[in-house]
C-alpha cells in the first residue's frame, strides 16, 4: 500500500493530509506554542553584565612592627602609626589573637586610645581571594 499526499479543501480551510490525517491545525498549533513560549537558546548570543565588585574602602595595615604597626587610612590616603600596648584587644577574622597574628594586607579598624598614639584594639579581616 502506498501512501501519497492529496490535497483538498475541506469546508473553507485547506488541509495538507496523508491516509487521511490533517496536518493543518497541528502545524498551526506548533507554530503558536513556538512564538508564545520562546526557546532560552535565542538570547544565549547575549552577554550579560556582569555587577562590578563595590569599592574597597577599608584602611590596611603596610607594616607590622614589634611594638607598633602602621596602616594606610583609606580616607585620607595618609599612613598612621599606632603602638600596640599589651593591654591592645587584638583580633583576626573575629578570634582573639596577638601581633605576631597580624600581616601587611589586612583590612583593618583601629580605635585609638585616648591619647591618640597607642591603639585600644585591633580589628583585623585578612584580604579576600
Amino acid at each position: 500500500m502506498r501512501l501519497r499526499p492529496t490535497f483538498g479543501l475541506s469546508g473553507a480551510v485547506g488541509c495538507f493530509k496523508i491516509a487521511g490525517v490533517r496536518f493543518l491545525p497541528a502545524i498551526a498549533a506548533l507554530l503558536a506554542v513556538a512564538l508564545l513560549f520562546p526557546s532560552k537558546s535565542f538570547g544565549a548570543g547575549k552577554k550579560k553584565s556582569t555587577p562590578h565588585p563595590a569599592a574597597d574602602t577599608t584602611d590596611h595595615i603596610t607594616a607590622v612592627h614589634l611594638t607598633s604597626i602602621a596602616v594606610n587610612l583609606y580616607a585620607t590616603h595618609a599612613a598612621k602609626e599606632y603602638r600596640v600596648a599589651p593591654t591592645t584587644k587584638i583580633t583576626v577574622n573575629g578570634t582573639p589573637s596577638q601581633l605576631n597574628g597580624l600581616a601587611t594586607g589586612m583590612s583593618v579598624v583601629v580605635t585609638p586610645s585616648p591619647d591618640g598614639v597607642t591603639a585600644a584594639t585591633i580589628d583585623a579581616k585578612s584580604p579576600k581571594r
